[in-house]
């Protein structure tokens, strides 16, 4: 959230950086405000796709499109509801009965987006997901399968 030099680590099939990771960044420009930590560290965890076959041109921007169901998502757990301050409050997301697309994860504080969310697939399009805030207030938690919300999002997650 601060101008400066950083690494920038991309990491595939688990522990292992691709070639040239991790990468060299200097950030300008003026301070964002909500960083707190001279030490921050934000995580992304991206799924891996399929490219369409070498015939003819490729579907949907490169990637194979399969058929899915936003309304086949089940979300649970405490975390949709409630959080606790500079904890790692969790919930599991499972789109297993929602055939293939890509889980979307946004939390929004009172003034800012939350400061860290990890999304964790556990296998078979299960999904873990934490994060951590540190004001109190009204969020927003917001999850879809692909481009439709899941049932029930946005969530109103309030954090005490």
């Amino acid at each position: 959230m601060a101008p400066g030099n950083y690494l920038i680590s991309i990491k595939y099939g688990g522990p292992h950086h691709i070639v040239g990771s991790p990468f060299k960044a200097k950030v300008t420009g003026p301070r964002l405000s909500g960083g707190h930590s001279l030490h921050e560290t934000s995580t992304v965890m991206v799924e891996p796709v399929v490219r369409a076959g070498s015939r003819g041109p490729p579907a949907f921007g490169g990637v194979t499109k399969a058929p899915s169901d936003a309304g086949q998502v089940v979300a649970r757990g405490p975390g949709l509801t409630a959080a606790r301050l500079g904890h790692k409050n969790h919930f599991t997301v499972d789109c297993s009965k929602a055939g293939t697309n890509m889980l979307l994860v946004g939390v929004h504080g009172p003034k800012a987006p939350c400061e860290e969310v990890h999304v964790k697939h556990e296998g078979n399009r299960v999904y873990t997901v934490t994060y951590s805030v540190r004001e109190r207030g009204e969020y927003v938690l917001l999850l879809r399968w692909g481009d439709r919300d899941v049932p029930g999002s946005p969530f109103r997650v309030t954090a005490a």
